[in-house]
């Protein structure tokens, strides 16, 4: 079986990045023919490690403005199928399927939209909305990562019968026997819906209550330089670490002493898994809708009501002052890995691709969608 995957960027580093390696690579492992085209980032290598077995190529180096690009994405990308001729092409979230629309009416290839992001994600917008209403036509399979996005997608672009939801790959060593310090740990992509200008007001409220305990938010982005700026502004940048992406995140999450997820969407957050994974006890607002299928309150951690402030720095010292509690949940959070498992994650996609779901026929008629789909960019 070939699949070829379509993505944004390979090189980036960030958790559909990630997610697309590790899947990827898995696939790969057990004999399929895979390959991966990255509209952008030509000249650079993938963010995380693939395979000697998964073949990469690339559109462009970076994008232009007004989605000016798509056009001539799409035409050398049909070409790439053309060529390869793919059992299924997967692409990672909808909007790839703008790109993929011209290739996707190549005889004899089927193709699966991977969607990272939650369908009530405002960052989308119209385009996010028309995307899958084109993928509710021409798409034969849709997988979510959460029951939650699966159930709404289903509902909302009549696709009922061909959304399943598959949680990513989660690698993780487990227990480290690390010495656990007095950190609170924050980790993802520097930008507005990860939440960490919500953490530092939360900190600030908390640290007269853990005076030894100090904060490590890990991770790059365009929200860096306003993010120093406010835990100034705050009079915290004494209690403040920003470090810069990790190769090495396990570590971190076995030597902190609590960790927090802050974001105000998700669609399922990967390094709060891999925290728990690690044993360590986790925070996360409620946001819609990862962390409600990962954490059961009081169990296996803390949830706390969606971009509440106040919430989350009385969960952080709740956790900061009891360290048999902080031990509890991290024992238990340690059992949230079995559905993550690469055997698991995998036989899933099997299932979805060897057709023990209904597959949906192509049709001239989804051209429609298509010609709108046009009308998009300009």
């Amino acid at each position: 079986m070939k699949i070829c995957f379509i993505i944004h960027n390979i090189t980036a580093r960030a958790g559909s990045e990630r997610a697309q390696a590790n899947l990827a690579n898995a696939l790969s492992a057990r004999g399929k023919s895979i390959s991966i085209w990255s509209m952008y980032g030509a000249g650079l290598s993938p963010g995380f490690p693939l395979t000697s077995g998964v073949k990469v190529s690339y559109g462009l180096k970076t994008p232009l403005l007004y989605f000016l690009d798509y056009p001539w994405l799409a035409c050398v990308f049909a070409i790439h199928v053309i060529r390869q001729r793919p059992d299924w092409i997967v692409c990672t979230g909808a909007n790839r399927l703008i790109v993929a629309l011209m290739a996707a009416f190549v005889p004899g290839v089927k193709v699966v939209i991977w969607e990272h992001f939650p369908v009530t994600d405002s960052v989308t917008k119209a385009r996010g909305r028309l995307a899958r209403k084109i993928a509710s036509v021409v798409a034969s399979r849709i997988v979510t990562l959460t029951k939650s996005d699966k159930d709404l997608y289903a509902t909302l672009y009549a696709a009922t019968g061909r959304v399943t939801h598959i949680p990513n790959i989660v690698l993780s060593p487990g227990v480290t026997g690390r010495a656990r310090h007095r950190e609170v740990l924050a980790m993802g992509r520097l930008s507005r819906e990860k939440g960490f200008d919500l953490l530092l007001e939360a900190w600030a409220l908390a640290i007269p209550r853990l005076p030894d305990w100090s904060l490590r938010i890990v991770g790059d982005g365009q929200m860096r330089d306003e993010l120093v700026r406010r835990a100034g502004s705050l009079g915290i940048e004494n209690h403040v670490t920003f470090a810069p992406f990790s190769d090495d995140p396990f570590s971190l999450y076995s030597e902190c002493g609590i960790f927090v997820l802050s974001s105000r969407f998700e669609g399922l957050p990967f390094v709060l898994i891999e925290a728990m994974t690690c044993g360590t006890a986790c925070i996360s607002f409620d946001c819609p809708n990862g962390p409600r299928e990962v954490i059961r309150n009081g169990v296996n951690g803390l949830l706390v009501s969606a971009e509440q402030v106040n919430a989350l720095a009385s969960a952080i010292v709740k956790l900061g002052e009891n360290p048999m509690l902080r031990q509890r949940l991290g024992y238990e959070a340690r059992k949230v890995s079995k559905p993550f498992s690469e055997p698991r994650v995998v036989a899933r996609w099997q299932e979805v691709l060897y057709g023990q779901m209904p597959i949906v026929a192509k049709s001239v008629a989804a051209a429609a969608p298509g010609h709108a789909a046009g009308s998009r960019a300009a």
